[in-house]
């Protein structure tokens, strides 16, 4: 493609602006069909659409294994996110998440809080771990692995999420699970963020800015489109992440709205957390 403002290539633009646009509406979307999930009949026709859809990015992984090229990158990366929006919405919808659909007991800590919430997302970690195995080996050898390349970093991202909700961030956004998983607030309550958080925050960083430049400095089309949509993806990881640690609205970007009571007391509570640093 023809450059654009001093040589850059439009190809590289192009990735990073599908990317951000990607998520931007990928994320409203899910967030609007999460909520028409929770009512009855509405639940089963979604769920059944979005599965027909899944089994089909399923097919399309496969048919795209020696496909090169822009068109190759794209297609690899849309049937990734495709795929991990219908884990997304069978979790936000409670139809895929655990066993244990009850909220933490007080007084709860240690190893029994952590056995507590392991259950609550059991089923649905189980699922991710088994699509990543799949995809994996579907791309074993193939010339086009970008479906699996952006599955894999989503799932290592929202592992890292969840892993910072349960040790403990200001923000933890509890105001934002759909009534059927309103159990899980109970797990996630306000806290001061430590090490931990700071290090994924510098870990994600870092591992954004290297597939950034791989991707901006690659000689072939194929591989630096890829590398940019990977590193778009890992450059928003890196802002969600931020986001925990401050009392801000993320959802505003989609004009949606929480349990209005939760949202303001976690708030609140964030903003005496970060007072204190």
């Amino acid at each position: 493609m023809s450059g654009l403002l001093g040589g850059v290539p439009l190809d590289r633009v192009a990735a990073v602006a599908v990317a951000l646009v990607a998520w931007w509406g990928g994320t409203g979307l899910l967030l609007l069909l999460a909520r028409a999930a929770t009512r009855g009949a509405q639940r089963e026709i979604l769920l059944v659409g979005a599965s027909g859809a899944a089994v089909a990015a399923g097919a399309g992984a496969v048919a795209i294994r020696d496909t090169g090229g822009i068109s190759g990158a794209l297609m690899g990366f849309g049937i990734g996110v495709l795929l991990w929006a219908w884990h997304e919405l069978a979790f936000l919808s409670g139809v895929v998440t655990g066993p244990v659909r009850t909220p933490l007991p007080d007084k709860v800590s240690g190893f029994r809080r952590f056995r507590h919430a392991v259950g609550t997302i059991l089923h649905h970690e189980v699922a991710l771990a088994a699509t990543v195995l799949v995809l994996g080996v579907i791309s074993l050898g193939a010339v086009n692995a970008v479906a699996f390349q952006t599955f894999f970093l989503l799932w290592i991202m929202r592992l890292l999420a969840k892993l910072n909700l349960f040790v403990g961030v200001p923000n933890p956004n509890r105001h934002l699970f759909p009534p059927r998983l309103a159990h899980l607030a109970s797990l996630v309550p306000p806290r001061p963020a430590g090490v931990f958080h700071t290090l994924s925050l510098a870990a994600i960083g870092v591992g954004a800015a290297a597939l950034g430049v791989a991707g901006w400095t690659a000689p072939g089309t194929f591989e630096g489109v890829s590398l940019l949509l990977l590193a778009t993806l890992a450059g928003l990881a890196w802002v969600e992440h931020l986001v925990m640690r401050l009392p801000v609205r993320f959802e505003t970007l989609w004009g949606w709205e929480g349990d209005a009571e939760l949202l303001a007391a976690d708030v609140q509570t964030a903003r005496k957390l970060n007072s204190r640093r």
